[in-house]
């Protein structure tokens, strides 16, 4: 199997329809981040399946960007035009050339009719976000709230994961950055394709605003171990 695949229509509960792709965490994750075996959520249940199919491609991270990058240019065909791409469900880019592959294939995607990019990576203190360019809406995933103003600081917005959200599920400020809880995870009706905060990180930044996400799926006791 290839280190990365394209499901045009993803149909997923949370997201939405959407597009998705998922790339090998084991070529394309920063050894750095806090979670790459220890509780990510992309390494269990439905999503870990197929990240193990795809780490055993061992590809390095440019080649796995490179491949990544040329099913996202074809665009979304003609039944998917106007989808949103969720990208990386799993995977991220760790070196600036990876960001560079993935950005320009963003921006072919919104040519030829696609919706917006979004994305979530770790590896935001080693990747400037003009790496990324302008056609994706990139969120630096802090490890805790305290590197709201750092990840701020090298132009992105932030997004971190807590253990849950006010009982209210309104935002919050905390350590200089104001805090929405994800609306997916406070509404049941809500879809990341009804909601689309993520999809506008220039509004969050003008808000100086930052996405907190509760910990959920098979590894949370984990995930909340190592980032305590």
């Amino acid at each position: 199997m290839k280190p990365a695949t394209l499901v045009r229509d993803s149909k997923n509960t949370k997201i939405g329809r959407a597009a998705a792709t998922y790339a090998s965490i084991a070529s394309t994750c920063p050894p750095t981040c806090p979670l790459k075996g220890e509780g990510c959520y992309a390494q269990t249940g439905h999503v870990g399946f197929t990240v193990r199919r795809l780490d055993n491609d061992g590809a390095c991270a440019e080649d796995a960007a490179l491949y990544e990058a040329s099913l996202i240019a074809r665009g979304p065909g003609a039944g998917g035009r106007g989808l949103p791409l969720r990208l990386h469900v799993s995977g991220d880019a760790r070196l600036p050339v990876a960001a560079e592959l993935l950005g320009r294939a963003a921006r072919a995607w919104r040519a030829k009719g696609g919706g917006p990019v979004w994305t979530y990576t770790h590896a935001w203190r080693d990747v400037p976000r003009a790496a990324w360019g302008s056609s994706v809406g990139v969120l630096a995933s802090v490890e805790s709230t305290v590197d709201g103003r750092a990840a701020q600081a090298r132009g992105y917005v932030p997004a971190v994961v807590v253990d849950k959200h006010p009982p209210t599920g309104r935002a919050y400020d905390k350590d200089g950055v104001k805090w929405i809880p994800c609306p997916n995870q406070t509404r049941s009706d809500v879809t990341c394709t009804s909601c689309r905060l993520c999809f506008d990180t220039e509004k969050l930044a003008a808000m100086g605003a930052g996405i907190a996400f509760a910990a959920h799926g098979a590894g949370t006791k984990r995930a909340l171990k190592v980032l305590s």
